[in-house]
């Protein structure tokens, strides 16, 4: 929301969601918005607008009183919030910011995104973008916020690790998918990675699943079953180098895009005795040591 007085002088003042009165007095006295925390919150709660200021993005100028302030911070902004989940692919990230009236063109996402290699680097997270914001720029903010949080964040990790940023976020892409909680995500990815050093093929699912979508389905073909729960044993053949029933290793890059656990359960991946894993159909992830473990938890938690 711009001042009427236009944007000179003014100062963009961006209120997170659930962000409280007292957390929003503060930050306003630090940028010198308000002169007093004391009397804005005093002024709101008698005004009976404490619980109507809006999370968004306004500008605001140093020259308006504390009232004018106070209903300014009421009336919405220009801007919208946008929750990207974890584990999505880029498709569904198009399709959810054109569900969410952003001008994005299917054709021209799916090409850029596909041209800059961005499938891992949507980084999900709470924006706020311009209502009016052009596709390079939702881009832009986003690949800032994959660098600050996800690497800048991380940088002593990664340093640790020894790893690629390519080979941590494919990774981190497998583990998103298979598993829900951090104690599991560490787990599995201490097993992947066990797979992948040893040579063994790595029998993700979810990488079939992408391959199996990438395939079949196209954000221009609107709706997609993006993720098909029940694989047949044509799809398990498919020749794709995401087909890690086929082919050992990690596939080419990764699936989907991942948030900050799994990314830190690959950088700093639990290490266990275990080879094998599936999840019932509770989503609870069983555990083996053997293959003929594994056989038994197949016939126990996945066979009707």
């Amino acid at each position: 929301m711009q001042p009427t007085g236009g944007v000179k002088n003014s100062v963009s003042f961006v209120i997170d969601k659930g962000e409280g009165v007292s957390e929003i007095a503060a930050r306003l006295k630090e940028q010198d918005l308000i002169k007093d925390e004391l009397s804005f919150k005093v002024w709101t709660v008698v005004a009976g607008i404490a619980r109507k200021i809006k999370a968004g993005n306004y500008y605001l100028s140093r020259s308006m009183t504390t009232p004018e302030v106070a209903r300014t911070l009421t009336k919405g902004s220009a801007d919208r919030w946008l929750t990207i989940v974890e584990g999505l692919r880029t498709e569904q990230i198009g399709e959810l910011l054109i569900r969410e009236g952003f001008a994005i063109d299917p054709e021209e996402w799916e090409k850029e995104v596909k041209a800059k290699k961005l499938e891992g680097k949507l980084f999900p997270d709470s924006y706020l973008f311009p209502q009016s914001s052009t596709q390079a720029a939702i881009l832009k903010i986003i690949g800032k916020n994959f660098q600050k949080k996800a690497v800048d964040g991380l940088k002593n990790e990664w340093a640790a690790s020894g790893k690629s940023q390519n080979f941590v976020i494919t990774l981190a892409s497998l583990v998103e998918r298979e598993a829900k909680t951090s104690q599991d995500r560490a787990l599995v990815a201490g097993i992947l990675l066990k797979r992948v050093e040893e040579d063994w093929p790595l029998q993700v699912d979810a990488s079939v699943q992408y391959a199996v979508a990438g395939r079949e389905c196209s954000i221009l073909k609107s709706p997609c079953d993006w993720w098909p729960e029940q694989l047949t044993q044509k799809d398990l053949q498919m020749q794709s180098a995401y087909n890690t029933y086929l082919y050992k290793g990690l596939p080419p890059g990764p699936i989907c895009n991942s948030g900050l656990s799994s990314i830190k359960a690959v950088l700093s991946p639990t290490k266990s005795s275990y080879w094998y894993y599936l999840s019932d159909k509770d989503g609870v992830i069983h555990y083996a040591e053997t293959s003929e473990e594994h056989q038994n938890n197949i016939q126990k938690f996945l066979r009707e």
